[in-house]
C-alpha cells in the first residue's frame, strides 16, 4: 500500500488497506510516500500494490496534453493512459476539482457559474492556499475568467474569509470547503458552476459554449471552456496483484466515502489523531 503525501491521502491508503484486511488479505502496515511518479515507479517494481490517486491529477502527470471536459471522461482517458499493468478502481463521490468561489452577496446578483466571470468587478485578486496552479489557472482564464493578482494565503479558512468580504474570489475545492464548513464560515461563499458540456446535457456532439439567454451580460457569449480539469478519489492498483474479490473489495469503498467523510477524517489526521485509527473507525462505522 502507498500514498501520496497529503493527510487526506494517507487515511484513503489506510481505510483501502482496513478494507483489504478485514476481507482477509495480507497487507503490508508499511506505507511507501511519495509523487504519482515514484508510486507508479514501484508498482512498476512491484514494491506497491495501490495507492489513493486524484484522476485529474494523476492524468496530468501521464497525459498533460489532454483535456478532458468532464470527470467520466478524465476517468476514460486516465485509464487509457495509465503503465501497462495498471488500473484504476471505481470513483468516489469525494471531489477536489478546483472551483471559484465568489462572496453569497456576489452570487445573489445572479453571478452563479463560470459564463458569468465578465459580471465580477474588473481586478478582483484571486485568492488561493498555498501556491498558484498555473493549469487551473490557464484553464479558467480559458474559460473568460480575467481576474486581478493571485494571491497566496496559509489556509483554506484563509481563502474563505478573503472571500466572503466580497473584495476577492477564491480557489477552492469542494473538499476544502467540507473541510471549513465545521467552523460555519463557508456559508458566506459559493461557488462559481461550470458550463456543462453537450454529453452532459445529453446531447450528440463536443463541448461548446452554454446557450445565451437575454439575461447574459456582455461577454458572456465568449466562454467556451468547462474550467479546471474534475478531480475524482480513486484507487490505482497493480492488476496482476488483485484478484476479483479484492478488487470489488476497494470498489465497496467508493460506495461509501463522501467529501464531507473524507473532509472530516483529513481535520482529525492534521490534528494528530492516527490515521490507521481513524480508517478502522470508518470502516466499523460503513460495515467494511
Amino acid at each position: 500500500m502507498g500514498a501520496p503525501n497529503s493527510p487526506s491521502m494517507q487515511v484513503m491508503a489506510q481505510i483501502y488497506a482496513g478494507a483489504l484486511r478485514h476481507a482477509g488479505t495480507p497487507v503490508s502496515t508499511t506505507v511507501p510516500r511519495g509523487d504519482y511518479r515514484s508510486l507508479l515507479d514501484d508498482m512498476d517494481a512491484t514494491t506497491v500494490d495501490l495507492f489513493p490517486a486524484f484522476s485529474g491529477q494523476l492524468l496530468s502527470e501521464l497525459a498533460p496534453q489532454l483535456t478532458p471536459p468532464t470527470a467520466d471522461d478524465v476517468f476514460t482517458d486516465l485509464n487509457r493512459s495509465l503503465p501497462q499493468g495498471v488500473s484504476v478502481g471505481d470513483a468516489t463521490t469525494v471531489s477536489a476539482t478546483p472551483q471559484v468561489f465568489v462572496a453569497a452577496t456576489v452570487a445573489d446578483h445572479e453571478v452563479t457559474d463560470l459564463a458569468h466571470c465578465a459580471r465580477l468587478s474588473p481586478g478582483l485578486p484571486l485568492v488561493v492556499a498555498g501556491r498558484p496552479d498555473g493549469p487551473t489557472i490557464d484553464a479558467l482564464s480559458a474559460a473568460g475568467c480575467r481576474f486581478g493578482p493571485v494571491e497566496s494565503v496559509p489556509s483554506p479558512s484563509a481563502v474563505v474569509r478573503r472571500v466572503a468580504g466580497g473584495g476577492a474570489v477564491g480557489l477552492l475545492t469542494p473538499l476544502d470547503v467540507a473541510g471549513d464548513d465545521a467552523e460555519g464560515s463557508s456559508g458566506d461563499i459559493r461557488a462559481l458552476t461550470a458550463p456543462k458540456s453537450a454529453t452532459e446535457n445529453g446531447e450528440s456532439g463536443t463541448t461548446g459554449p452554454p446557450e445565451s439567454t437575454s439575461d447574459d451580460a456582455p461577454g458572456d457569449r465568449a466562454v467556451v471552456a468547462t474550467g479546471p480539469r474534475a478531480e475524482q478519489l480513486v484507487p490505482v492498483y497493480r492488476t496482476a496483484a488483485l484478484s476479483r474479490d479484492q478488487v470489488k473489495t476497494i470498489n465497496k469503498v467508493a460506495g461509501e466515502m463522501t467529501t464531507a467523510d473524507l473532509a472530516t477524517l483529513t481535520r482529525r489526521a492534521v490534528a494528530g489523531a492516527a490515521p490507521a485509527d481513524l480508517a478502522n473507525a470508518w470502516l466499523a462505522e460503513h460495515g467494511l
